[in-house]
């Protein structure tokens, strides 16, 4: 499973899991994280989001165009190094990066107001989306 904090409101959140979340254990070896299957996204109306590694950690971003009727077969993986963040625009389809490492730091920050507009993969498609963790 991979989680993310947000230690300044004190928030964890489930973003997804490696395998199929019936045989998802909370003891699996961060090695086996090939993927990340992700059952929401969502996108903010009113402000763009910046993800920055303060560490330099590779990491993935899943993305979709703008719009309300968004399919799963518009979504695509965002790879990044680690040597650049990225600036999600206004009324982009994401859900929080995924990082290739066990574990890592990033600088999140958004607009001052914190509309969302969020889309339940699972329930909408009857499906989780497959985002590869891997070097290209």
């Amino acid at each position: 499973m991979l989680f993310a904090e947000n230690t300044a409101i004190d928030d964890r959140y489930l973003l997804g899991w490696s395998e199929q979340p019936g045989g998802a254990r909370t003891d699996n070896s961060p090695s086996n994280r090939n993927r990340l299957l992700i059952w929401h996204a969502n996108y903010h109306p009113d402000g763009g989001q910046l993800f920055y590694p303060l560490t330099r950690t590779p990491f993935v971003a899943a993305l979709a165009p703008p719009g309300d009727d968004v399919r799963p077969e518009d979504w695509v993986a965002l790879w990044c190094d680690g040597s650049f963040g990225i600036c999600i625009d206004p009324g982009v389809w994401h859900e929080a990066i995924a990082p290739l490492a066990d574990a890592a730091d990033f600088l999140d920050k958004q607009g001052r107001v914190h509309a969302r507009v969020s889309c339940d993969l699972a329930r909408e498609f009857g499906l989780f989306l497959s985002i590869p963790l891997t070097f290209p």
